[in-house]
């Protein structure tokens, strides 16, 4: 197969993932129950300067691709600075997953938002790993994974669970600063930090090589 009829297999997956992603975001803001690791420090700066999450968010991804040159030093490939472009398309779906996961019923009671935190996690795994098999351009937090992983040799799910851990961390000090709470962190930010890196490591065992084949024969 020609390089072009790969890529051709390679892109809707990487958008897909993508799209999954968002909607695993939307869905853990919509469970009321903690906001995903991946969107905690963007979520809590958006509160703390008054500025909106989109912003925000670019602006802590900004952060993840010098942390990630940090890294890797002359590992770094400077192709990588794209990563600001995909996160604006980053944006625009969370934009367009926000209106449909806004047809769900909100605040249904708890059992209905831990079912929802529960979907966030598989959305959000799923997505991460279909787009990073897709081997075109990472999102900058998990391209920080990955950093992490190609210095210390251990699995993505691994560092995943890692950096999230970490990112949770952060965001518990810099709300208690600035805000003097704990905002978007509750009992369903710290299961994600898990179960998100679980369910890479599930889709890792059980559809690597299948998936690799279609996109790379």
């Amino acid at each position: 197969m020609s390089k072009t009829a790969s890529w051709i297999r390679r892109i809707p997956v990487y958008l897909a993932g993508l799209f999954l992603m968002t909607v695993g975001v939307n869905l853990s803001v919509l469970s009321g129950l903690g906001v995903s690791p991946i969107d905690t420090i963007p979520y809590v700066v958006s509160l703390i300067s008054g500025k909106s999450l989109g912003l925000c968010t670019t602006l802590v991804f900004s952060v993840y691709i010098v942390l990630q040159i940090l890294i890797l030093r002359r590992d770094f490939q400077w192709f990588n600075l794209l990563q600001l472009v995909i996160s604006t398309i980053f944006g625009w779906f969370v934009t367009l997953s926000g209106l449909l996961t806004g047809l769900l019923p909100a605040d249904p009671g708890y059992l209905i938002q831990f079912i929802y935190m529960l979907c966030s996690i598989v959305f959000l795994g799923t997505g991460i790993f279909l787009y990073v098999a897709a081997d075109i351009l990472n999102m900058p937090a998990d391209a920080v994974a990955l950093a992490l992983a190609f210095r210390t040799g251990k699995p993505m799910s691994t560092t995943k669970i890692w950096f999230d851990w970490t990112v949770v961390a952060l965001t518990v000090i810099l709300s208690l600063i600035f805000l003097h709470n704990i905002s978007g962190i509750r009992e369903g930010t710290f299961i994600a930090a898990f179960g998100v890196g679980m369910c890479i490591r599930f889709w890792e065992r059980h559809l690597t090589e299948p998936l690799h084949r279609f996109l790379f024969p």
